[in-house]
């Protein structure tokens, strides 16, 4: 069989619906395919939280008392200590959704739109013009190959990139598979709370120096004990072991356990070429301070389809030079942010709990909403060094992982304007990530250092 459409969009999850709708609105034939059949897109995980407002700002129809997708939404979090202490509080409105039935309020829109959504379906391979161009696709549904023909190819397949590992080494868009060590690891248990007037879960709770939280679940007197770690899943459920022993947990029993995974790495640095975008995990869209992904995967999307739908208009291809802005505009918009916070991290996690709970009790990293903008940041650490509060090396690494985020944050601001000078900024970008520490490497070390503890003697 052969097709021939405008845009294929290869996975059928938030951000392949999500762009696919938009470019189905602006008039263009859209084709998405997904390997999940329809009855189980979206049931990698049941809860998902996200921003409230992130519907009205991207436009697309809110979740509500009474649909299907709908749980609760609370307007406050907290994040406490390593000690357990000094409550930080921040007020943010969010929903609690069910994922599956999300999905399914997002395809209901896509094809409202105008889009087609063929599901079963795998990607096999991209297919190119005579002109080297990405131009089409082979895809499988049945026992039974498609070839499509199209002027603009959307990897939105997740984890693996099924289109973006496939292209030419030499293509504009890096091919790199997102391995064990460049994932963030998520484990959430649901459990029914023994107590659960007095225990009762209305809000989410974290402990950033373990990675772990509290979180509202579906079921009344439930919870979601949730943790995450880089390097496996086995590394999370030791790091919540290690967590569990040392803070005083409501009493709970245990239901059921839901696992998945993050990119947690730098994305591509471009995400487009010749008919050709990555989007959501395909191109390791993730907040590096809390493993969402979500409305950032959306923001690039709507950047994308404006981007997209203004080249592609009167049956224009959309080559590398045309849709270049799209690079630019993202990393300025929230790219650079990013960056800097990836790089950051390590600094931040290079402690001792003591040293941890005593950035909370002075607002050091880790602020209360009314306390933003509140003194001097230098000052605080040179207070905590002297007080002892806070180690010459962990003054150190935080200050080294600043300082190199803040020169990534820059340097991430000053995207070329076209592709001209993009092969000199990735050799300055790649010089300053050699000297960002890993995450993984980090949780390396700190197994071992697990390990060792375990070990009579």
């Amino acid at each position: 069989m052969e097709r021939e459409v405008d845009v294929l969009v290869a996975g059928a999850c938030t951000a392949g619906l999500y762009f696919a709708g938009l470019m189905a609105k602006q008039g263009y034939r859209v084709l998405v395919c997904d390997r999940s059949s329809e009855a189980d897109l979206g049931k990698r995980y049941d809860i998902i939280h996200i921003a409230q407002g992130s519907f009205a700002q991207f436009g697309i129809p809110e979740p509500g008392p009474g649909d299907p997708d709908y749980v609760q939404a609370f307007h406050q979090s907290l994040q406490r200590s390593a000690l357990d202490k000094w409550p930080k509080n921040n007020y943010h409105d969010v929903l609690v959704l069910r994922r599956a039935p999300l999905m399914k309020r997002l395809s209901a829109w896509v094809r409202e739109q105008g889009a087609e959504i063929l599901f079963d379906t795998d990607y096999i391979s991209p297919e190119f013009d005579d002109r080297g161009r990405l131009a089409g696709a082979l895809v499988r549904q049945g026992g039974q190959d498609i070839k499509i023909k199209t002027r603009l190819t959307a990897d939105a397949t997740g984890i693996g990139a099924a289109v973006r590992t496939k292209l030419p080494q030499d293509y504009g868009v890096e091919n790199f598979v997102t391995g064990p060590r460049d994932q963030f690891y998520v484990v959430l248990r649901y459990v029914r709370l023994q107590r659960p007037e007095e225990d009762k879960v209305e809000l989410t709770c974290s402990w950033p120096y373990y990675k772990t939280w509290i979180a509202p679940q579906l079921v009344p007197g439930g919870a979601i004990l949730g943790v995450g770690a880089n390097l496996s899943f086995d590394y999370a459920n030791r790091c919540w072991e290690r967590f569990a022993s040392r803070l005083k947990l409501p009493e709970y029993t245990f239901q059921y356990l839901e696992q998945s995974s993050t990119p947690y790495r730098r994305p591509p640095y471009s995400f487009v070429s010749c008919g050709f975008v990555a989007l959501g995990d395909a191109a390791c869209i993730t907040n590096p301070w809390s493993g969402e992904g979500v409305p950032y995967a959306w923001l690039l999307c709507s950047i994308a389809a404006e981007v997209f739908g203004r080249v592609m208009k009167d049956g224009a291809f959309p080559v590398k030079e045309s849709v270049w802005e799209l690079n630019r505009r993202y990393q300025q918009a929230q790219g650079a942010l990013f960056a800097q916070n990836l790089a950051m991290l390590s600094g931040a996690v290079k402690c001792s709990p003591e040293e941890n709970d005593y950035e909370f009790k002075h607002s050091i990293i880790f602020e209360d909403d009314a306390d933003k903008g509140k003194g001097n940041m230098v000052l605080k650490l040179l207070g905590g060094l002297l007080s002892g509060g806070i180690s010459f090396k962990s003054l150190s690494d935080l200050a080294g992982a600043a300082g190199i985020g803040g020169k990534i944050y820059k340097h991430y601001m000053a995207f070329p304007d076209k592709p001209e000078g993009f092969a000199e900024w990735v050799r300055e970008a790649e010089a300053l990530w050699s000297k960002a520490d890993n995450m993984a490497d980090l949780a390396d070390r700190d197994l071992a250092a697990m390990t060792a503890a375990s070990i009579p003697g």
